[in-house]
This record gives C-alpha cells, sequence and structure tokens, in this order.
C-alpha cells in the first residue's frame, strides 16, 4: 500500500511538472521588416473544424475564439484590418495527436516480501497544439509562426480567458516593434 502511494504521489508530481513546461516555440524570417506592413486579414480556411473526431477541443466555437484572439493581437502590433488590399494573413491551426502511455502497477506481498502481482496499464490521451502564424498574402509564405501546447477542453466560462492569454503569449514573440503614434497626426495644419 506504502508503494503504491508513494508511486501516485510520483507519478503526480511527474505529471504537474510537465504540465508547467509548455512554452512557446516561434520562429521568423530575419530577413523580414516586420514594420513594413499595415494590413492584414484572418484566413477564412482556418475557421473551418479539422478534427470533427474531437469535438471538445475543435469546434466553431473554438475556432471562433482563437480568430478573434489573433485579430485583437493583430490590431495591438499596429496591424490594420484590410480585406480589399492586405499585406498579410494571420491564422492559426490546431493540432491533435494521440499520445499513448504505459504504467505499470505492481502489489507487494508484505508476507512473502516479492511483487505479487503486476499489471501494465495503458492510457491513450490527446496532445493537443495550437499554431499561430502570419504570412505574407501575395507570395503566400510565413513569415512568422508559433506554437504552445495547450488544453483545449475546458468548461465554457473557462475557454475564452485560457485561448485569449495564450494567444497574447504566442503574440509577444511577434517581431513588429510597436511604433508610439506620433502626436502631430492629429494635428490640422
Amino acid at each position: 500500500m506504502k508503494v503504491n502511494t508513494v508511486i501516485s504521489a510520483l507519478l503526480l508530481l511527474f505529471l504537474m511538472n510537465c504540465a508547467s513546461t509548455n512554452e512557446v516555440i516561434y520562429d521568423y524570417n530575419m530577413d523580414v521588416d516586420f514594420n513594413q506592413y499595415d494590413t492584414f486579414v484572418l484566413c477564412m480556411d482556418d475557421f473551418f473544424v479539422e478534427h470533427d473526431n474531437h469535438p471538445k477541443l475543435d469546434s466553431e466555437e473554438t475556432r471562433q475564439i482563437i480568430g478573434d484572439a489573433v485579430e485583437k493581437e493583430m490590431e495591438l502590433t499596429g496591424h490594420r484590418t484590410n480585406v480589399f488590399d492586405p499585406q498579410l494573413q494571420a491564422g492559426f491551426r490546431i493540432l491533435i495527436s494521440e499520445q499513448t502511455a504505459q504504467f505499470q502497477n505492481c502489489e507487494h506481498s508484505k508476507d512473502l516480501e516479492y511483487w505479487e502481482n503486476c499489471t501494465i496499464h495503458q492510457k491513450t490521451y490527446e496532445e493537443e497544439t495550437l499554431v499561430v502564424y502570419v504570412a505574407d498574402f501575395k507570395s503566400n509564405i510565413v513569415l512568422w509562426h508559433a506554437s504552445v501546447m495547450c488544453n483545449l477542453n475546458q468548461p465554457k466560462k473557462q475557454l475564452k480567458p485560457y485561448i485569449t492569454r495564450l494567444v497574447k503569449d504566442l503574440f509577444e514573440t511577434y517581431p513588429k516593434t510597436q511604433v508610439q503614434k506620433n502626436p502631430d497626426d492629429d494635428k490640422i495644419f
């Protein structure tokens, strides 16, 4: 019994440690001056559900929340939405993979001092990754992308704030310099 408690505690610690290591991974074209771009459009294809077999992870509602968050972050970086003449296209992907882990559960016999019973349990779980990208609209070449492992199986009330925070974390790696508005721009001469 003591061994099971110790194993359970170690497993819980391991899982908690894994959950806290989700870091943003990103890459961008260092030859591109992101300050030269002013306008963008969202990729409408990214709003269509791809993973019908995972409705708790990939739904129209989830995709709309992600799209809204991407649009907000693009605007906060100084880009304006322009569907008639966009320079950039912003979008996202939800990647889902199934992982199988094996756990060994052994029961120790107190009387005979040997492992009385050992069984192997398999647990299959989904692993989600959220990817956000920005591409040159004309050439369709991705200029920047960032990703983070996530858990989109959130209660409805927590889903929007969770996604908003994820997308904000991803956009912290976006290489456009924040340009302050010139106060003379509002003056009439």
